[in-house]
């Protein structure tokens, strides 16, 4: 099923000079329930319970064996059904196109007072204070698109060195976040041939006129298996 979704159902934040702080912050962040054993350690090394604010949104509700949810973990959402977006586009990989969409899906959560949106993966590991110190250097009344290049020269090479990289995640202010969900669904449809969620998220950036800003202490790590 596709979503209707209007920008008028959240809030706009207030208007508030204070320094950015971590309460200005929502975390994205994107999963798979069939990895989630694995990956919620990486997640609970850094999430702040009552602190932090976000979701993880997975590809399955939770079975009953990891109900109730933990509150050392982030609070979970279950991924829309893009499978007719997929289906119109004839898209070729389901999870690029949730991942994107997964912007939309934590901004219409409609959280008060939000800045920025910090996106990533459900393997990431944040420095949440690190990213208030890094965050609080940019207008967030502005469109801002925060990011890391990969510590991998060739993948720079094979995607773009103007993109951040959402392994290590990557930030988007709130003003650039509310004018790429007017239309996000038409832009995941115009890129088809896409294979990599950060380089689309890059395409639907680039279509507001919005570079990337790289931050060097934003790093990806590309771990190769051993042959």
């Amino acid at each position: 099923m596709q979503h209707t979704f209007s920008p008028s159902q959240t809030t706009p934040p207030l208007q508030d000079n204070s320094p950015t702080n971590l309460n200005h912050i929502v975390f994205g962040r994107v999963g798979s329930l069939k990895e989630w054993r694995h990956r919620k350690s990486y997640i609970e090394s850094w999430w702040r319970p009552n602190v932090t604010r976000g979701y993880i949104y997975l590809d399955a509700a939770p079975m009953e064996e990891l109900l109730p949810w933990s509150a050392a973990s982030p609070p979970y959402r279950v991924s829309d059904d893009i499978s007719k977006i997929v289906e119109e586009s004839r898209h070729g990989a389901l999870v690029v196109v949730r991942m994107v969409h997964a912007i939309l899906e934590v901004y219409r959560e409609g959280d008060q007072g939000v800045r920025w949106y910090v996106m990533g993966d459900d393997d990431s590991i944040f420095y949440v204070d690190n990213w208030v110190n890094v965050l609080a250097k940019y207008d967030h009344t502005k469109y801002i698109n925060i990011g890391g290049h990969s510590e991998t020269l060739r993948t720079n090479f094979k995607y773009s060195f103007d993109q951040g990289f959402g392994g290590a995640g990557f930030a988007l202010s709130y003003p650039l976040v509310s004018a790429m969900v007017k239309d996000l669904e038409g832009r995941l449809k115009r890129y088809p041939h896409l294979t990599s969620a950060d380089l689309m998220t890059q395409y639907c950036v680039d279509e507001l006129g919005v570079s990337l800003s790289a931050e060097r202490g934003i790093h990806q790590v590309i771990i190769s298996p051993i042959t």
